[in-house]
Parts: structure tokens; sequence; C-alpha cells
């Protein structure tokens, strides 16, 4: 069922982002010779609940669409694994720990060309612990958000970023906010 790679060249290759042309075959025979994918980055995002039921959520400007968004927090794995990467980068952007976590998932971004995978993190309980601490890059505003808030953005579509759709959804079903049809 999966695709052969006949022949794979590097465009371009660097510590965010790896382009590759594919020449490939399908399982029927068909060949595609200018099949492009993307390798990115791997990262978590957290689903991050404090003691007063609120959500740590973020806006920024992102510059891929070229508008401030309203997402949850979330960072690039570096070395360590997805449970340690999120718990530091939630302590990070938010000032929050937590002792109570619960692991979400590993979902891709994009099934036809790549763009990395994002690994989900609910984090129950969630207490201020310190400042944050921002790169010069990292210009962004934290809220918390009443859980009931979050929901209604969620539902209502106001949050336009992908991966936090997904991870408030898993989220929110770990929680038992969400009731089976």
């Amino acid at each position: 069922m999966s695709w052969q790679i006949l022949k794979q060249t590097v465009l371009h290759d660097s510590s965010w982002l790896r382009l590759l042309l594919e020449h490939v075959r399908l399982p029927n025979g068909v060949e595609i010779e200018d099949f492009y994918r993307i390798e990115m980055t791997p990262y978590v995002m957290m689903f991050a609940v404090d003691r007063k039921g609120r959500v740590a959520m973020v806006e920024h400007y992102k510059h891929g669409p070229h508008q401030v968004s309203l997402e949850l927090p979330a960072g690039y794995i570096e070395e360590d694994d997805p449970l340690e990467t999120a718990k530091r980068e939630l302590l990070e952007e938010t000032g929050l720990a937590s002792e109570d976590w619960v692991y979400l998932g590993k979902y891709f971004k994009d099934g036809n060309r790549g763009c990395g995978w994002v690994y989900g993190f609910l984090a129950r309980n969630a207490d201020l612990v310190g400042e944050t601490h921002h790169e010069a890059t990292e210009i962004m505003t934290i809220h918390f958000k009443p859980l009931d808030e979050v929901y209604n953005l969620w539902r209502s579509g106001e949050i336009n970023n992908v991966s936090s759709l997904g991870i408030i959804g898993r989220s929110l079903l770990e929680l038992g906010y969400l009731q089976k049809a």
C-alpha cells in the first residue's frame, strides 16, 4: 500500500526545514516524478489547566498566515523527549508547571506533504511557579481563559490553528467536557 521512492533529491536542508523532491511509484504502477515533501522539526503542544479551571493560551503574530493567532503554548523538540520538552516549554512560555500530565498522542499536520509532527499533552492542576522566559523571537501575550470560553472558541472556529484545534478537542474529551454522541 505504501509508495516506492525511486529517487530523492534534497532541495533545501536547514535546522528548521528540509525540502525533498521525490520520484515515486504508487502501488497501482503510476509514477509521480515531482512529488514535494517537507520535513519539519517535531514539536509539542500543551493544554494546561490551572487549579481555577483556566486554560493557558498564547496570542502572537504568526508570519506564515500573516496574522495574530490565539493558540495553545507549544515548542520545538530539541534533544530531550516530548514530555520533558512539554514541561520545559510550558514553564518558559507561561510560568506554569504541573505534576499531572496526560499524553494525548502524536499527529501529523499534512498527510500529503508531511510538514512535521505534533505531540499533544494535557497538563492538569497547573500552578504558576515562575516567570516566563521568551526568546527574542517570541513576542506573545499569555491569556488564562475559562474552560467554557475555550470550548466556545474551539467550537465556533475562532481558533484557526489546526494543531490547537486538535489538541483542544482531545483535551476536552479527556477532561470529560465532551459527551459521547
